[in-house]
């Protein structure tokens, strides 16, 4: 009777081991789940240039130092984040990668990424018949998209033949060309459309067979940044304030929405009773918000808590670029562009005496302009852009105060931000 005791107190023991062997495996999994679901779950509509963008990423900051579920979390962000796979740019012959943040130089900056990409990946790819085999029969799918490529090269060279293999170094030769960096129709064509339809897939990150390689020692990351506030300010002359641009719909829509939703600063009486006449606007009547471009405060206002994470050019760089995750060990900044690039140029065996520099950074507008823009916003909607600029202004040194025209510093109260950081996370905004 004791032996039989005996056994039964061992049968419980393990059996009551199971369970909480099973009970740690599953309290693991789920801790493992939320730190990759803060990190790459939430989707998101994007409205840059693309209608089928997602930021598939909520809490883009969250630094782990074990370095091993660092590489996890990585890897997760590369194979399921459309936007790093949409701001990110590898190039495997010179062992880089590069974010590109909007608003930042990225016109010059993706010239000479492609141009690199074609000259050291891609033609060597295709030098090597067998290399380009591997490729075909792992991804089943060309290095490059030879109808998109012949298409751009319709005008001013024309590659007549049918795309193929037999005659692709000639289309990617010719397509070197035309980014000869000492002609002015260097950036005549559109970089970020041939990106947005996927001409280049290899220099996507998620095509990387060992994410662990943007860790190594030998491998540089890549950033240019801007202050926030000007970045910001720059993207509202470009996008909202601009109507002599192409109309570009997205962001016509966001003009109005603004418009309507501060009408009494634009419309008249008889304007606004359109608006409660006609719910649903057919595109033959031309509204009355159809050219207004809104006050920069009204843009703002609306952004901060209705388009905030809508768009790339506006949402914070240290979120969009993933800044504590990747730790970027090569970081330039606009207000030193000419240098940081050079610099960069240097180390990719690029040399200045090579591009003509000339008008890549002119904007139209000073500084001290896009200082003044901000002379109108009041102490809550300050405070509002310092909450959500905050890694942007830490990260990299900067400070809200640098674009105070009549103030030396800013206090924001506690309240304030703990209200903002309620409503956002209501919003799923941040």
């Amino acid at each position: 009777m004791g032996r039989k005791r005996i056994l039964l107190v061992i049968y419980c023991f393990k059996s009551f081991s199971s369970v909480f062997h099973c009970i740690g495996i599953v309290l693991f999994i789920s801790f493992s789940y939320q730190i990759v679901h803060r990190i790459s779950s939430t989707k998101v509509r994007s409205i840059h240039q693309s209608s089928d963008l997602t930021f598939t990423v909520k809490d883009h900051n969250t630094c782990v130092n074990d370095s091993k579920l660092s590489l996890r979390i990585l890897s997760s962000v590369i194979f399921r984040s459309d936007t790093i796979n949409y701001l990110g740019f590898v190039l495997r012959s010179h062992s880089l990668f590069y974010c590109s943040v909007p608003k930042v130089a990225t016109r010059t900056l993706l010239t000479f990424i492609t141009y690199l990409h074609i000259r050291d990946d891609l033609i060597p790819l295709l030098t090597n018949k067998s290399t380009l085999s591997n490729w075909n029969s792992e991804r089943k799918a060309n290095p490059f998209d030879f109808n998109n490529i012949n298409q751009i090269l319709s005008y001013p060279m024309k590659n007549d033949s049918q795309p193929s293999l037999l005659n692709s170094m000639s289309i990617l030769k010719s397509f070197l060309s035309l980014m000869d960096f000492n002609k002015k129709n260097v950036t005549d064509f559109d970089l970020w459309s041939i990106y947005q339809r996927k001409s280049f897939p290899l220099i996507r990150p998620q095509t990387l067979s060992n994410v662990s390689l943007l860790f190594s020692s030998n491998f540089t990351r890549v950033i240019f940044v801007r202050h926030p506030l000007e970045r910001l300010a720059s993207a509202y002359v470009d996008k909202i304030a601009s109507l002599t641009n192409e109309p570009f719909l997205l962001y016509d829509s966001i003009r109005r929405v603004i418009c309507r939703k501060y009408s009494s600063f634009y419309l008249t009486d008889a304007q606004r009773k359109f608006y409660r006449i006609h719910r649903r606007i057919p595109k033959t009547i031309e509204e009355p918000c159809h050219n207004v471009v809104p006050k920069f405060e009204h843009f703002i206002a609306y952004i901060m808590f209705n388009s905030m994470i809508n768009d790339v050019h506006w949402y914070p760089y240290s979120k969009l670029c993933y800044t504590c995750l990747f730790k970027y060990n090569f970081i330039g900044k606009y207000e030193t562009i000419e240098e940081d690039l050079g610099r960069l140029l240097t180390y990719l065996g690029l040399e200045s005496k090579d591009w003509n520099n000339a008008n890549y950074f002119r904007t139209g507008k000073t500084r001290e302009h896009y200082k003044s823009m901000y002379s109108t916003l009041n102490n809550q909607l300050l405070c509002t852009l310092k909450y959500v600029y905050r890694d942007d202004f830490k990260l990299f040194d900067y400070r809200l105060e640098d674009y105070l025209t009549d103030k030396k510093t800013i206090t924001c109260s506690p309240t304030h931000e703990r209200q903002l950081r309620k409503t956002y996370k209501k919003l799923n905004l941040y």
